[in-house]
């Protein structure tokens, strides 16, 4: 049985199209959907909800429910149903016999049709998990949602500098895509470890981490996050996540990943998209590097021992008046001179 979504009218209604038969057909998928990154993303909510009668969840249904948890389901609905459908969408065009498999005796749609439906199905079901995340975090003083604010899933949710695909937009369009999030997610770490510990020293680093995770960020870090990390962290990401995100292993082989609009003059299109992923990996590691630059020349320039002060007592730290070994560019001249 669904978690969650209990009638099939209550399936149809998140769907948004016309859709016919019963429940029990796509009960198999809606587990499925469920089971992924809903639970991941409810932690302690996901078994509370799912124990609540059909009565009650009809009744949080209702127009104009004052509970709060009446919007979360709503929300939760609508990521089950819609990524559900798309589990459900290449089974619901074959039927499978003793004979083998064979297309059903409709005639079905096209295939971009079948392409496109899928894919207005998965942007937003992932928008609802987005949106889900969102409600969660705006919610997290409410009683009903206690159990998830101190939970090892409100932690996960919070333990990245960008912790949502609309904090990533902000910074590098991405169009609010939480499924672009995700497949961003594993370079952004590699990115926070390998790029941004560094400029700011391990104990910085991670006394942000903390503040973030506690939700207790002062007005001093939320400065530095806004104006200068989080900048360089969405841009660097994209930077090292387009060679990486478009290629993926496929047991013993690599595929590389590019979706075409048009697949007319494949040479001439190649050449020009070449040049154009170039030049996009090529500005976004400038930009990164110009805000990580700006991030430390403002930490150097404005840090004390009672501002960032964890920043001023680590080996990062630089103080900007002190004199700065140069050397000179003449040939014949290799000497230091101090200024």
């Amino acid at each position: 049985m669904s978690a969650f979504i209990r009638t099939f009218q209550q399936f149809v209604d998140q769907v948004g199209v016309n859709v016919n038969g019963e429940l029990a057909e796509v009960q198999r998928s809606l587990r499925v959907a469920e089971g992924g990154r809903l639970r991941e993303l409810l932690g302690p909510l996901y078994a509370s909800l799912q124990a609540l009668p059909d009565e009650d969840v009809a009744s949080l249904l209702e127009p104009g429910s004052p509970d709060v948890r009446a919007e979360l389901l709503r929300l939760v609905q609508c990521a089950a149903a819609n990524l559900a459908m798309v589990h459900y969408l290449p089974f619901v065009q074959v039927q499978i016999d003793s004979v083998g498999v064979s297309l059903l005796v409709t005639k079905t749609a096209f295939q971009w049709q079948i392409n496109d439906l899928k894919g207005a199905f998965t942007a937003t079901g992932y928008t609802a998990l987005e949106d889900v995340l969102r409600y969660l975090e705006a919610h997290r003083e409410s009683p009903e949602l206690a159990a998830w604010a101190t939970s090892p899933a409100a932690a996960r949710s919070r333990r990245h500098f960008l912790a949502t695909a609309t904090e990533f937009s902000l910074h590098y369009d991405i169009a609010d895509s939480r499924l672009t999030y995700l497949a961003l997610l594993a370079t952004l770490r590699k990115v926070e470890a390998f790029q941004l510990e560094p400029v700011l020293g391990t104990s910085y680093f991670q006394e942000l981490k903390g503040e973030l995770l506690t939700g207790t960020l002062s007005a001093d870090s939320q400065l530095v996050l806004d104006e200068y990390l989080r900048p360089a962290l969405a841009h660097l990401v994209v930077a090292k996540a387009v060679p990486e995100v478009g290629l993926t292993f496929q047991g013993s082989s690599l595929q590389l990943n590019i979706y075409r609009f048009d697949d007319a003059n494949n040479k001439e299109a190649d050449a020009g998209l070449d040049a154009l992923l170039t030049l996009k990996i090529d500005q976004a590691r400038k930009d990164g590097l110009v805000y990580l630059t700006k991030l430390r020349t403002f930490l150097n320039a404005n840090a004390s021992a009672t501002r960032f002060a964890t920043y001023f007592a680590s080996p990062t730290y630089t103080d900007p008046t002190a004199p700065r070994p140069v050397v000179s560019n003449a040939a014949e001249n290799k000497t230091y001179r101090f200024f």
